[in-house]
């Protein structure tokens, strides 16, 4: 089954922006999760999207990226900024889960969370995505 989050994380690992270690034991990119460390972190989730069409095997979910980074706002400012950079007009692109992302669009610029209550500052950006089916649902495998 398709897990577009940790397809996006694994891409994110392999484009060096983050270390993602699937188990969430190690790495700072977790996925629907912000452990309390380490202190620089990412967090990918998604929410609610478009309603789907039941005629074709489209979604539009939407992600929200959230960064944290230390005392020092620009930290995690500067790594929501590169991460909306990276991710905002990225078209055509199968994920290592086997979902196809056709379009990631932001619906903002990075916006500031204010301090945790450890005093480490946060940022969070949030996109749409345009996904098609996945290579792995029942019935689509070449198994």
């Amino acid at each position: 089954m398709a897990d577009v989050l940790d397809g996006l994380a694994r891409w994110l690992h392999a484009a060096g922006m983050a270390t993602y270690d699937p188990t969430g034991t190690t790495g700072d990119l977790f996925v629907e999760a912000m452990p309390s460390t380490p202190d620089a972190a990412v967090s990918l989730g998604l929410y609610d999207g478009a309603a789907p069409d039941s005629r074709d095997d489209t979604d539009a979910p939407r992600l929200q990226i959230r960064v944290r980074g230390g005392p020092d706002p620009r930290v995690s400012r500067r790594r929501c900024t590169a991460l909306y950079r990276a991710l905002h007009g990225l078209a055509g692109v199968r994920l290592d889960d086997g979902t196809w992302l056709v379009l990631a669009t932001a619906r903002a610029t990075p916006a500031p969370m204010g301090p945790d209550s450890n005093g480490r500052h946060e940022h969070v950006v949030n996109l749409d995505l345009q996904l098609a089916g996945d290579d792995t649902q029942e019935g689509n495998a070449d198994e």
